[in-house]
C-alpha cells in the first residue's frame, strides 16, 4: 500500500512541476492578447469647454461638450499576431445635440505588446498613415519606464512619460502623461471681420494644436482605466492667436471608467496563470514529489528490516 501511496505522490509530483512552466508560458499567453472580436465605446466629457461653430461662425462658450469613440476589430483583416482597428470619434455641444468634429482611424497593432504595425491599410480621415508607438492599447504587463504614443491629430507619436502609481476607485495603476507642444495640424479660410483683423474678405490661418493626454493604466492588462485630455486648438495668423477653435480638459465619464475596469479586472486571472498557478504547482510538486521519494526509501528499508 505504502509503495503504491509513493509512486501514485511521485507521478503527482512530476505532473505538477511539467505543469508549472505550461501554465505560464504557454496558458497564460493565450490570455494575453486583444480579442479579434473587440469592441468598445468610450465617452470623454467637459462641462466647460470652448469650441468654435463653423455652422454659426461664432465662438461658443461654457459648453457641455461630449466626445465618443467606437472602436471595433476587423476581424477578416486581422490574425493571430495583428489587430486591426476601426475607430470612430464625434465630439457634439450636449446643449445643442450639434457634432462640430469628427475623426476615423484604422491602425494596425500588436495584440500583446499594443505597438503600431505598418500594414492593413491605416489611416486617418481616409488618408493613409505609417504610425508607430502605442496606437490604441498598452501592452500586457506595462512597465514603470516612458513609452511612445501615437497621436491621431498630428499622426505622429512623442514620448508619454511614466510619472508614479496611484489608485483609480481602489485598482493600482501606473500615471503616464504625454505633452504635445502647439503643431501645426492644418490651415483655415476664415473671415478676417471673425479674426478681427482689418481689411475685407477672407484670411488663411494655421491650425494649431497642443493637448496634455494623462493616461491611468492597470498595469497586468494594460487596460487604460481614466483619461484626462487636455486640448486646445486655435487658429493663428502671423504668429498670433486669433481664435479658439477648442478648449476643454475632457475626461472619461463614470460609465467608461467603470466598464473599463470591470476589462481591467481580469488581472486577476492573468496573475493566477502567469504567478500564483505556476508558484502553486511547482510548490505542490516539489512537496508530493519528496513525499513519495521519501515514502519510498522508508518502505524500502523496513522491507530489508524485516528481511534481516
Amino acid at each position: 500500500m505504502r509503495r503504491t501511496v509513493a509512486v501514485v505522490c511521485i507521478a503527482l509530483g512530476v505532473f505538477c512541476i511539467a505543469l508549472a512552466p505550461l501554465l505560464r508560458y504557454w496558458v497564460a499567453p493565450t490570455f494575453m492578447k486583444t480579442p479579434l472580436d473587440y469592441y468598445s465605446t468610450l465617452v470623454n466629457r467637459t462641462d466647460d469647454a470652448t469650441y468654435f461653430s463653423a455652422k454659426d461662425l461664432e465662438q461658443i462658450d461654457n459648453a457641455e461638450v461630449e466626445a465618443t469613440t467606437t472602436l471595433r476589430a476587423d476581424v477578416a483583416a486581422s490574425n493571430d499576431d495583428v489587430v486591426v482597428f476601426d475607430g470612430f470619434t464625434w465630439v457634439k455641444d450636449v446643449g445643442t445635440d450639434f457634432a462640430f468634429l469628427s475623426t476615423s482611424r484604422r491602425i494596425a497593432h500588436d495584440r500583446e505588446n499594443g505597438l503600431a504595425v505598418d500594414c492593413c491599410d491605416n489611416s486617418i480621415n481616409e488618408k493613409s498613415v505609417n504610425p508607430s508607438g502605442q496606437a490604441f492599447k498598452w501592452p500586457f504587463l506595462v512597465e514603470k519606464k516612458d513609452y511612445e504614443f501615437f497621436d491621431p491629430t498630428i499622426a505622429d507619436s512623442s514620448t508619454i512619460e511614466f510619472e508614479g502609481e496611484e489608485e483609480v476607485k481602489g485598482v493600482p495603476t501606473y500615471k503616464f502623461v504625454q505633452r504635445i507642444e502647439p503643431t501645426k495640424i492644418g490651415e483655415r479660410t476664415l473671415p478676417k471681420k471673425l479674426l478681427e483683423l482689418k481689411g475685407k474678405g477672407d484670411v488663411e490661418a494655421d491650425e494649431m494644436y497642443s493637448i496634455t493626454r494623462t493616461y491611468w493604466v492597470e498595469p497586468t492588462t494594460g487596460v487604460g482605466v481614466d483619461l484626462i485630455e487636455d486640448q486646445h486648438r486655435a487658429a493663428v495668423v502671423d504668429g498670433e492667436e486669433r481664435l479658439i477653435l477648442f478648449d476643454g480638459e475632457m475626461r472619461f465619464d463614470e460609465k467608461t471608467v467603470s466598464q473599463q475596469l470591470k476589462t481591467a479586472s481580469q488581472s486577476s486571472r492573468l496573475t493566477l496563470a502567469r504567478t500564483t498557478g505556476p508558484i502553486i504547482l511547482l510548490g505542490v510538486g516539489v512537496v508530493l514529489f519528496a513525499g513519495g521519494v521519501i515514502l519510498t526509501f522508508v518502505g524500502a528499508s523496513r522491507s530489508r528490516g524485516r528481511r534481516g
